[in-house]
């Protein structure tokens, strides 16, 4: 089976300096791959040259068997809708605003308003979210947690195959990260949509993903199933810091990890 996405010996480069690769990976069509890696680890560069953001330096990205760069950008927007970390602060806009900008793959040249099946996609979106009491809101006016459900329903309102999100609860308070955590396992789960996200919450990575993979120096120390990858000897490697697991309470048996305290195993 061909991937959906497909690296091959990809690099990314920037001043003469390598940020990224070589790296190889296969992203299958329906699944959630977390990406998890210490600051500088090449994370967001990756998540931008998946998103068609950033050219490779070299190597080779396709999308269904097709070169990334070759894709026509509105057509790859209309597969791809990605959502970074670092956002505008002030948005003189309301909610439904912000929500229809993730419609302008589908505009065509002359059209000078939205339809009425991009509002039906934000409507969707919104729902999606469950902030479509917030249609008319500004954006100015909202939460953290709300601001950060506002632009991933912008990304579902593009109705694109694969949704590439980059620290997704970062900033944000507990209720708002669980928020976060169920709507992209829900996502996830019904399998009509690729998640791709990186994170520094190793529990949210082990909660979310199919798979994980361990980006150290631009490169991939680990890539497996979640059990495989976020254990103690592992993220030592990784973070250069000892970990160890700690015995899940009442609940999911999910793994959850800690830093030792020094002198620990």
């Amino acid at each position: 089976m061909t991937p959906l996405l497909h690296l091959e010996d990809v690099t990314w480069e920037a001043d003469g300096r390598r940020i990224l690769g070589p790296l190889s990976l296969d992203i299958a069509a329906g699944e959630c791959l977390v990406i998890v890696g210490p600051n500088g680890a090449g994370k967001t560069t990756l998540l931008r040259v998946l998103a068609g953001l950033l050219t490779p330096t070299t190597g080779r990205l396709t999308l269904g068997g097709d070169a990334v760069q070759e894709v026509p950008r509105k057509a790859l927007a209309r597969q791809i809708a990605y959502v970074p970390q670092l956002r505008p602060m002030h948005l003189p806009l309301t909610v439904e605003e912000v929500v229809l900008l993730g419609r302008y793959p589908y505009l065509s040249r002359w059209q000078l308003s939205h339809g009425s099946e991009d509002r039906a996609a934000v409507t969707a979106a919104l729902a999606e979210v469950g902030l479509q009491a917030l249609r008319q809101r500004p954006m100015e006016n909202l939460s953290g947690g709300e601001r950060q459900g506002v632009f991933i329903a912008a990304a579902l309102a593009q109705e694109a195959a694969i949704l590439i999100l980059d620290e997704p609860t970062t900033h944000l308070d507990p209720k708002h990260q669980r928020d976060v955590a169920r709507l992209l396992l829900r996502l996830g789960r019904d399998r009509r949509r690729t998640v791709i996200t990186a994170t520094h919450d190793l529990a949210f990575a082990a909660l979310l993903a199919d798979r994980v993979c361990a980006l150290r120096g631009g490169e991939s120390l680990a890539l497996g199933a979640p059990h495989g990858v976020l254990e103690p000897a592992t993220l030592h490697r990784l973070f250069g810091a000892d970990f160890r697991m700690v015995a899940p309470g009442v609940g999911p048996a999910i793994p959850m990890l800690q830093l030792a305290a020094e002198g620990e195993g």
